[in-house]
């Protein structure tokens, strides 16, 4: 009697065992992970949102001049989106492969359209190449003026074109002529590690360059770092 006891609790224990790596296996499976702003994996399966366009992750966008990576901030929108969020409450209909292998699909928080989300924030554009369906939604989000609509952009499908704003044109000379507190004149390129930080105060005798010639002929040079 013991000895089948014995043999029912083993039992017991491997299929409990069993049970519990399933469990978490699907657990791993289920995690959601974003690319970027318009692309996640679920379930193991990579997703491109349908008939939306975000900024590429490198992207930058303008505001009063000044450069901001409205690519990172869109793929950052759409990971607080998705923070925390439960699998079972994240539903994507595939309707499609794309070229890449990717599938395409929308995708629902419990009742929100996410793919509607990102467009009415803001933070992806109508890709009216191929859907219709979130034209109104973008007009919403320009006429409000948030996500990449608060400054100058590029069109992410030109982008990756290669179109870059013409700077000089429309914004402005992208080099910074900034005057340190030691009164040192320091130039920064748009790929300089303090670029972003760096503000121009005209008023203090600070201001832009078209080129780094220019910049060095009117005294300024380059940041040690």
């Amino acid at each position: 009697m013991k000895k089948k006891f014995w043999v029912f609790i083993s039992f017991l224990l491997s299929a409990t065992g069993i049970l519990t790596y399933f469990f978490f296996t699907t657990i791993a499976f289920d995690q959601i992970k974003v690319v970027d702003a318009d692309t996640i994996v679920f379930k193991e399966e990579k997703i491109r949102l349908y008939g939306i366009d975000a900024p590429e992750t490198n992207q930058y966008c303008y505001v009063n001049r000044e450069p901001w990576p409205c690519g990172k901030q869109a793929t950052k929108y759409l990971k607080k989106l998705l923070k925390d969020v439960s699998p079972s409450s994240l539903n994507c209909k595939i309707s499609a492969k794309d070229r890449y292998g990717r599938s395409i699909g929308v995708c629902y928080l419990e009742d929100q359209n996410i793919n509607r989300n990102l467009v009415e924030n803001g933070w992806a554009l109508a890709y009216r190449e191929y859907s219709k369906d979130f034209i109104h939604n973008e007009k919403l989000a320009s006429k409000k003026k948030i996500g990449i609509w608060q400054g100058e952009f590029v069109k992410p499908w030109n982008w990756r074109r290669g179109v870059r704003i013409n700077e000089a044109k429309k914004i402005g000379c992208q080099i910074k002529g900034n005057i340190s507190s030691r009164g040192e004149k320091i130039y920064h390129l748009p790929n300089s590690k303090n670029y972003l930080k760096t503000k121009i105060s005209s008023s203090k005798g600070e201001r832009w360059f078209c080129s780094e010639k220019e910049a060095q002929e009117n005294g300024w040079r380059k940041p040690n770092n």
